[in-house]
């Protein structure tokens, strides 16, 4: 049997299958978010916002004689303006975790990160997708508070970071310091990865008229597609879920849509920014179901911390040496420059 052969076999197995069972992941416990989610109220249509900001951070690392070098970039279209990280600003955009030789000689560059959002080294022990995770949320802070626009819309929710139940620390006090400081009163998210999402089996309304697929384990964008099922633009009622983060109570609202293959979630604390954050999503949507400033704030976003990589490959392919990963990352970071 040849490869293309192969292949099309197995895409036709899973095929026919999604026919009767429309989650073929692994099922999965009840554990991962325990926070009840509940049905608001139907979405009422409304105008869209005719100005706003808009964002997106993206990171990278590279490893240079056992020092892991962490860059973070940023793009925001701030109503017309244009933040870049590390462009145009003089905010840390690199965090390091390396020997006290070498955190002692760098500790006059105003730029480098040498511990969290606490005080906490970043110790040889300390997680490197965390640390990616501090940077980019940091920076996406200092835009958003810096922000002129009345409106901000965020690539990704509006509390960052893990659920922070399943969190151990320093991690969690970490990620709560990052979403304390942000000012989310004129902020909409836009989720549009749902793969790992599972708010929606929490809704007994949802688990009441789709037991089979709740019980089978089905992520948040398997049950939309579910619920839309022949409509190119699908909306779901208005949802809502409280969000603790040290003493202080949030209420999150939130909405799913559907428009054609793609599914994303839009979030706000407020149910009039959340109806404008929606009817502004669903206007710029491009070919692909995405909002377009959404896909220019991340393509953006990446071409500037894949600037960054690559020059600071190039700098240390010629002084000190690279590793083989480092090399797979170069043409990463490449392809994306002339993406």
């Amino acid at each position: 049997m040849g490869i293309e052969d192969a292949l099309r076999d197995l895409i036709l197995i899973l095929s026919k299958l999604s026919k009767d069972k429309k989650f073929l992941g692994v099922k999965t416990s009840n554990i991962e978010e325990s926070n009840p989610v509940f049905f608001e109220e139907n979405f009422t249509p409304c105008d869209p916002l005719s100005d706003f900001g808009y964002l997106d951070s993206s990171s990278r690392v590279i490893s240079i004689r056992g020092a892991n070098l962490y860059f973070a970039s940023l793009y925001a279209n701030d109503s017309g303006s244009h933040i870049m990280v590390p462009l145009n600003t003089s905010v840390p955009f690199i965090a390091i975790k390396a020997s006290e030789d070498v955190t002692s000689a760098i500790q006059n560059l105003g730029f480098i990160k040498v511990q969290n959002p606490n005080g906490e080294p970043y110790s040889l022990d300390y997680k490197d997708d965390n640390i990616l995770d501090e940077m980019r949320i940091s920076l996406e802070n200092y835009a958003i508070n810096k922000s002129r626009s009345k409106v901000v819309i965020v690539d990704g929710p509006i509390f960052p970071g893990p659920y922070l139940e399943m969190v151990g620390e320093p991690y969690k006090s970490a990620f709560e310091t990052l979403a304390l400081q942000r000012n989310t009163d004129k902020l909409i998210g836009i989720v549009k990865r749902l793969n790992f999402s599972r708010k929606l089996r929490r809704v007994k309304e949802i688990e009441q008229n789709y037991p089979e697929l709740v019980k089978s384990g089905a992520t948040d964008d398997i049950i939309v597609m579910e619920m839309g099922k022949g409509s190119n633009v699908y909306l779901t009622p208005i949802y809502s879920e409280e969000v603790t983060i040290r003493d202080k109570e949030f209420t999150r609202y939130m909405v799913y849509v559907k428009v054609f293959d793609s599914v994303f979630r839009v979030e706000s604390m407020s149910k009039d920014l959340l109806c404008k954050g929606v009817s502004t999503a669903i206007k710029n949507a491009s070919f692909r179901g995405i909002p377009t400033f959404i896909e220019v704030a991340d393509k953006m976003s990446r071409k500037l911390s894949a600037s960054v990589y690559v020059l600071s490959f190039t700098y240390a392919k010629g002084l000190v040496g690279i590793t083989y990963d480092d090399w797979n990352r170069f043409i990463e970071a490449n392809r994306d420059l002339n993406d």
